[in-house]
């Protein structure tokens, strides 16, 4: 009995010193069913995110956030983000949005799990990011080793370079906000990656290569810029995002401009989104304009959304889903949506703690 007291005392005050300090605890969760085109599988998950917050003398607010899942990229600036901010704005560094994907954003979403995300436009921000600048390497032109041996395969180029962390700042007047952002990586060194076609008891098998590190000096810079302005329900917003990839004398230049135009009106919001290839992106894609268009309904606990896009590949995805809020924190959804000839689909039980 002893040994439970001191431990509820020491969980008591370990509580208060946390609230002290601004740090608070709440997560969400799932559970249900998805279809992924071909089969349905049980999906679950349950996440806990750390919020800080704090105050100077001053009167300038900071704080910051990451989910416990990513504490250890939330370290180096490559998940969660941190924040300080006052009359002059809010600075914020970390995993954020590019300024022209603050300003802009995406079409709605719909479903359980966001199915594959397929609501998402593309932005240079995000390009540049999940590439990791392999295929922006290879875009760029960049000379490849001699092969090691006949039958090499080139599979992508490895800069090392990231735009994580990124610097986004915001000033709000009124009804306009404005965005900026940067973000800048150097490296010295680089992998090329591929695989080798060796004949195995008569049978063409692919093994995998990975070049020891070249020195090659390499370098990423991304700038941003992005308006929003909000009157009388509706909502209008632009941004320009530029993104330069050097590879020794090599260049690349990736441009996209991008609007946004949004209506609300009694819990009914309608949104289109533009986006237009420019620099050198412009000459790697099928087509110089991405659009779509989404809408949300509420009506009472229930939510309708539904979207269609077209991206730059020309590559159509549309999508429609549903739910409704059983209060508490709780809420039942579910949706369909539909990309490159595949439908997926979820439903089941969402949860905020």
């Amino acid at each position: 009995m002893k040994k439970l007291l001191l431990a509820s005392t020491a969980l008591v005050l370990s509580a208060g010193v946390a609230s002290a300090q601004g740090v608070a605890l709440s997560g969400d969760g799932r559970m249900g069913l998805v279809y992924d085109g071909d089969n349905v599988s049980l999906n679950s998950r349950a996440r806990v995110i750390f919020t800080l917050s704090g105050e100077t003398d001053g009167g300038l607010a900071f704080g910051g956030s990451f989910r416990a899942d990513n504490a250890g990229a939330a370290s180096r600036g490559a998940a969660g983000s941190i924040f300080i901010s006052g009359d002059f704005g809010e600075l914020r560094m970390g995993d954020v949005d590019g300024a022209a994907l603050a300003a802009t954003g995406d079409l709605h979403g719909v479903g359980l799990t966001g199915l594959g995300d397929l609501n998402e436009m593309t932005y240079v921000s995000r390009f540049i990011n999940g590439e990791t600048n392999a295929t922006l390497a290879a875009m760029a032109g960049l000379p490849v080793p001699a092969a090691p041996a006949a039958g090499f395969n080139l599979r992508g180029i490895n800069t090392g370079l990231t735009p994580l962390p990124r610097a986004l700042y915001t000033y709000t007047i009124d009804s306009l906000s404005v965005y900026a952002s940067v973000a800048y990586s150097k490296s010295d060194s680089l992998t090329v990656l591929g695989f080798e076609q060796v004949p195995v008891g008569g049978i063409n098998t692919r093994l995998p290569f990975v070049s020891a590190p070249l020195a090659i000096d390499s370098s990423l810079r991304e700038l941003a810029v992005g308006a929003k302005y909000e009157i009388d329900g509706f909502t209008v917003a632009a941004g320009y995002e530029n993104a330069q990839l050097k590879i020794d004398d090599l260049k690349l230049t990736l441009g996209h401009l991008t609007g946004m135009a949004q209506y609300s009106m009694d819990g009914i919001t309608g949104r289109v989104i533009v986006g237009r290839a420019m620099n050198d992106l412009k000459d790697v894609v099928e087509t110089r304009t991405q659009y779509g268009a989404s809408i949300e309904a509420t009506f009472d606990a229930t939510t309708v959304t539904a979207f269609a896009r077209r991206d730059f590949d020309k590559t159509r995805a549309a999508g429609i889903g549903a739910s409704y809020d059983l209060g508490g924190g709780a809420s039942i959804a579910g949706g369909v949506a539909r990309s490159a000839g595949t439908t997926v689909a979820d439903f089941g039980l969402g949860f905020k703690f």
